[in-house]
């Protein structure tokens, strides 16, 4: 059985009916750990001091000592649970994956054999062992499928925990310290954790999460490319110095740079045709909880013509081109990049 919603997923472990095996994974792997862990807290003390719970990772787990674990009994408890994080899948044998296969079937029914692939991509579309994985344990038992939650879904739940926390954060600030610090959850969390410690039980504001956010990737791109529209050539080497230096992909670079002035070049357009922010949200819902990107574009758009905007778009294409097709040093593409860009942001074509 797939469930594949959140509510529904509350709801299952919830009304404590729980089946004999568990499959858990997603694209977001703050949600699959949370939702593993909280399943196998609820059926049984996952402490360390109980008898009925099990834990084995991708270095310590065999078969053996799986199959031990399920056959035992409980002691003092409805239950046992068996822990299974990111088990190894595509590097077991067709003999190995077999045993399991053949045993999902025969789990005890006072027995939770839960799965967990908390840092594993599982990939059914692209690969057929994970499809069969998948197949047998939706046959077998139950399969939480968890994908990422959306930025606005993100943003309410920070203006409800900043709530709880005796502080307060407006829908508005917690979509732009998401565009800051990115929507990996695991990341954002801990950063939020520090901001409400910063905030000393006053409202958060934009202020305070440029003074203690850590800025995701994706920020300082687009802080980069704010210095190369205000022609800041030396901020704007800085900035990018400082990607190279962190092993950023140049690829992610150079895209992030693309979004940026394609947020310019639908900014430019919708005011060319008198169409307002929430126009171009409806035409492109993926700027949905982003209107703050669209804002920003629009002041920028206001400082550029139409014609310069298609030749940065194109430079971003040229460079995006040379870095997938040839083997030059990334670095001097970049910098070529960069130097371009600013060029032309300077009113030459």
């Amino acid at each position: 059985m797939l469930i594949n919603d959140e509510n529904s997923i509350k709801k299952h472990i919830r009304q404590g009916d729980f089946a004999s095996l568990y499959f858990v994974y997603g694209d977001e792997s703050y949600l699959s750990s949370f939702y593993a862990n909280q399943l196998a807290s609820s059926i049984t003390d996952t402490s360390g001091m109980s008898f009925n719970y099990y834990y084995f990772d991708s270095e310590t787990v065999t078969f053996d000592s799986v199959y031990e674990a399920c056959e035992s009994l409980p002691m003092m408890s409805d239950r046992v649970c068996v822990f299974i994080k990111d088990f190894p899948f595509l590097k077991t044998t067709a003999d190995e994956l077999k045993q399991y296969t053949e045993y999902l079937p025969s789990i005890p029914s006072t027995t939770t054999l839960i799965f967990l692939m908390a840092t594993t991509e599982v990939d059914e579309k692209q690969n057929s062992k994970w499809k069969a994985i998948l197949d047998s344990m939706n046959r077998n038992g139950v399969v939480f499928c968890l994908s990422k939650r959306s930025d606005s879904q993100v943003a309410d739940l920070l203006v409800r925990s900043a709530g709880k926390r005796n502080t307060s954060i407006s829908k508005e600030t917690a979509d732009y310290f998401i565009s800051v610090v990115g929507n990996e959850m695991t990341v954002l969390l801990n950063e939020f954790d520090k901001l409400c410690a910063f905030s000393g039980g006053n409202e958060i504001t934009r202020e305070m999460v440029d003074e203690i956010a850590i800025r995701s990737v994706e920020a300082s791109v687009f802080d980069l490319t704010t210095a190369i529209n205000n022609g800041k050539a030396d901020r704007a080497f800085e900035i990018l110095s400082e990607l190279i230096k962190n092993k950023t992909e140049p690829t992610m670079i150079i895209g992030t740079i693309a979004f940026g002035y394609v947020d310019i070049y639908r900014a430019k357009t919708a005011a060319a045709n008198r169409a307002n922010t929430r126009d171009v949200v409806s035409a492109f819902p993926s700027y949905k909880g982003k209107t703050f990107r669209l804002d920003k574009a629009a002041s920028s758009a206001r400082n550029l013509s139409m014609e310069q905007v298609k030749a940065l778009i194109s430079a971003v294409s040229e460079a995006d081109i040379k870095i997938k097709s040839f083997s030059m040093n990334n670095t001097v593409i970049l910098e070529e990049l960069i130097a371009k860009l600013i060029y032309i942001t300077g009113g030459k074509r």
